[in-house]
């Protein structure tokens, strides 16, 4: 593929890509991440890494933690001292291989889980919701005593 077809199979139009393609060669760590034609290529990379399932990911184009990660597991250790080509030659050969994104699995670190549903809005606490059932039992009694 040649590097006009790398930014249009990422989303890019003619147009852009024409802008863009100068910037092919360089390594993402040495770009200005403020120039149009680098925040418009984030912004395709960005997208394709969404699809590929990496929902943090966000449509801003500028090169934050989430899409330095994303970058990280499609692309490489290196990802930012190669030139944009080849992250996006990498990503699209993600999406031809059918890559997806790691799911984040349940992390037991010791800590309570916190509270789900409708009462989201309460802090975790030691012992979770059983912890907040007996409060609710001690805070019933409280108010339930019949002139004792």
């Amino acid at each position: 593929m040649n590097v006009r077809e790398l930014l249009t199979g990422i989303g890019m139009g003619n147009f852009n890509a024409t802008m863009a393609i100068p910037y092919m060669m360089i390594s993402p760590s040495t770009t200005d991440p403020k120039s149009a034609q680098i925040i418009l290529m984030v912004q395709h990379i960005q997208r394709s890494l969404f699809q590929l399932g990496y929902h943090d990911v966000p449509d801003s184009g500028e090169l934050d933690l989430a899409t330095a990660n994303a970058l990280l597991s499609v692309v490489g250790p290196n990802w930012n001292v190669q030139p944009w080509s080849a992250s996006i030659t990498a990503i699209i050969a993600a999406r031809k291989h059918g890559h997806r994104a790691p799911r984040a699995g349940i992390v037991n670190d010791g800590v309570p889980m916190a509270v789900g549903g409708p009462l989201d809005f309460l802090p975790d606490v030691p012992g979770g919701i059983f912890t907040y059932g007996i409060g609710a039992y001690l805070l019933y009694r409280h108010f339930t005593k019949k002139g004792r």
